[in-house]
């Protein structure tokens, strides 16, 4: 199979003539191998032009081809049609015709030995003022509306801005970064040939972008913190320590802008502002978790040691709560609250490290229970303690260590 190309020019042009005029293409049968087909689909109108796609096959180098064409089947006028080297399919375009006006046309092929035609086809021309169909403006599909629809359409489906910052990803589109159309370059477009594809400038409203870079940096990035252990409800939270993430305000503008105005499409990194971060204190507190009768100590929000313990028993429970350590004692001595008699009575007890945090309540060890008592359920065990919390006694040398007076102890059930 042969395809032919070719392009036909318009209507008032030396190869548009009067239909009588037209090559004579001959009586030659009509051939099996020849034909000439208009496929649905393939023929796009604007008000004063039309592009029509036709395949021909089995034709000839030597072949005639004829264009005939008009307001009824009659076909006023024609043309003669050259074909194009290396062009696939077959391409006819007319123009200077009249908006909103209904044409036949008919296209015809005689090769010398056998003729062949596409049979009467029929297209009608837009209105005046619509762009021709299949006209795109930076890749977008405009045709057969106005110019003022057109613009809505630019700013409703030009491919979103896929931007990343700091490990987040998201879309944004992009006249929320200040993209506009030139419309002043929008009458060009009316112009346009059916299937033209056209490329009309971008400006940026830097001011627009500027706000938008702003309220993402609010949003996705944030100043350095500290280590943060708090109290939230009945559970502990604990937020490690993390330096400043800003993004470069500066250099993101011009980034942005560039891939705007360029008609880019993928991914943009937003560059990082290098925001020098001054060495804080580190952070040393201890989570007490009721549940799993667990104390663990954080540095800087990461643990540095977790334990088994033994909190209070269910007349007396260790108060959940967020609080701080007071004082620290070694040796220290427990003397009942409680007269003898009382059942929470207690005989002077020694310890050999104590810190006090709440209410007569420490972080101590107790020399007489043992490891194995230690961990879940140990609260309802027969060493469950008056409110203070049991700490092995190796854990508790290293706590008694590296605890400072002022340390956060947090209480919490989870």
């Amino acid at each position: 199979m042969t395809l032919a190309a070719f392009w036909v020019a318009g209507v008032g042009s030396a190869a548009a003539r009067p239909q009588d005029a037209c090559p004579v293409l001959g009586a030659a049968e009509a051939g099996a191998t020849l034909s000439v087909q208009v496929a649905p689909g393939s023929v796009l109108v604007g008000p004063t032009s039309v592009r029509v796609s036709a395949s021909i096959a089995g034709a000839t180098g030597n072949a005639t081809y004829v264009v005939e064409y008009g307001s009824s089947p009659a076909y006023d006028l024609c043309t003669a049609v050259s074909p194009v080297a290396g062009q696939a399919g077959a391409e006819i375009l007319l123009t200077g015709l009249t908006p909103e006006s209904t044409y036949h046309f008919v296209v015809a092929v005689n090769d010398g030995s056998a003729t062949a035609s596409s049979g009467d086809q029929i297209f009608t021309t837009l209105a005046a003022g619509l762009i021709p169909q299949g006209t795109t403006i930076n890749g977008i599909d405009v045709g057969g509306i106005g110019e003022t629809a057109a613009l809505r359409v630019l700013g409703r489906q030009s491919a979103p801005v896929r931007l990343a910052f700091a490990g987040p990803t998201w879309s944004i589109s992009r006249a929320a970064l200040g993209a506009r159309v030139n419309a002043g370059r929008m009458s060009r477009v009316l112009q346009a040939l059916p299937g033209q594809a056209i490329t009309v400038p971008v400006s940026i409203d830097t001011r627009r972008l500027g706000d938008y870079l702003a309220t993402a940096n609010r949003r996705y990035g944030h100043p350095a913190q500290r280590a943060i252990v708090r109290l939230l409800g009945r559970h502990a939270v604990v937020s490690p320590a993390r330096p400043a993430i800003q993004i470069d305000l500066g250099r993101a503008r011009t980034a942005i802008a560039s891939y705007l105005m360029q008609g880019r499409v993928g991914l943009l990194r937003l560059p990082r502002h290098a925001t020098p971060t001054r060495p804080a204190p580190l952070e040393r507190a201890v989570v007490v978790r009721l549940g799993t009768q667990t104390l663990t100590a954080y540095l800087d929000g990461a643990p540095v040691l977790t334990t088994p313990v033994t909190t209070g028993r269910p007349a007396l429970p260790t108060p959940i709560g967020s609080f701080y350590i007071h004082s620290r004692s070694s040796p220290y001595v427990f003397t009942s609250p409680w007269p003898k008699g009382n059942p929470f009575w207690y005989p002077p007890t020694p310890a050999t490290w104590a810190m006090y945090f709440y209410d007569n309540d420490f972080l101590h060890d107790d020399p007489v229970e043992p490891t194995s008592a230690f961990g879940a359920g140990s609260q309802n065990g027969p060493y469950a303690s008056h409110g203070c919390i049991h700490v092995p006694r190796d854990a508790m040398a290293f706590l008694y260590r590296w605890l400072p007076v002022g340390a956060t102890v947090i209480v919490a059930q989870s």
